[in-house]
């Protein structure tokens, strides 16, 4: 079980990982062409130089809004990527002075804590979703649950994440356990 969850986070984390890639490239090109054409080819000197040509085509009014949106899905994916390899904010001082029994312990609560709230943003992101069905962006015609289905998906991705350290900190709270006995066992046997 813990090796399809573990399996499984490892794809998202790669699915994730390309869609912020290629989101990113296309808000990057994006942002690129907008300023090229809102600076250099509405310019005094284009218009000077092409009288003649009306440059005011090239302005596309839709590709800020495509731009917004990929970046609410690049920091939304992102969300999981930094959670999947422990980049997110902790309380580091709980790490430094409690004992390893306790940090295991402390850390498994914060795991079920984490996955409590992802499950809840997985209830309620859901619960939005039906409500922006019927809503459309301005620009691009987008239906919004594009847009808010980041929180979503996010979330989703962030509870297979957790459960996956919820699993592997109690393998590892297991086999402590085990190697304790099998220790103990060779001493009582010596």
């Amino acid at each position: 079980m813990s090796d399809f969850f573990g399996k499984l986070s490892d794809k998202a984390d790669k699915i994730s990982r390309s869609i912020v890639i290629l989101f990113f490239v296309i808000a990057f090109i994006s942002t690129v062409y907008q300023v090229f054409s809102r600076y250099v080819l509405q310019s005094a000197i284009a218009k000077s130089i092409l009288p003649f040509v009306d440059f005011s085509i090239f302005n596309l009014t839709w590709i800020e809004e495509l731009i917004r949106y990929m970046f609410v899905w690049i920091v939304f994916l992102g969300i999981g990527i930094v959670y999947k390899s422990k980049g997110h904010a902790q309380v580091e001082i709980l790490h430094h002075y409690l004992s390893e029994k306790w940090k295991s312990k402390v850390m498994l609560l914060v795991e079920c804590i984490n996955s409590a709230l992802f499950l809840f943003l997985i209830i309620y992101g859901s619960r939005i979703l039906k409500f922006s069905i019927q809503q459309i962006s301005p620009s691009l015609g987008l239906n919004m649950t594009f847009i808010y289905g980041a929180v979503l998906v996010s979330s989703i991705v962030c509870f297979v994440h957790s459960s996956v350290n919820i699993l592997e900190l109690r393998t590892a709270k297991r086999d402590e356990r085990v190697v304790v006995q099998v220790e103990s066992q060779n001493t009582n046997m010596g």
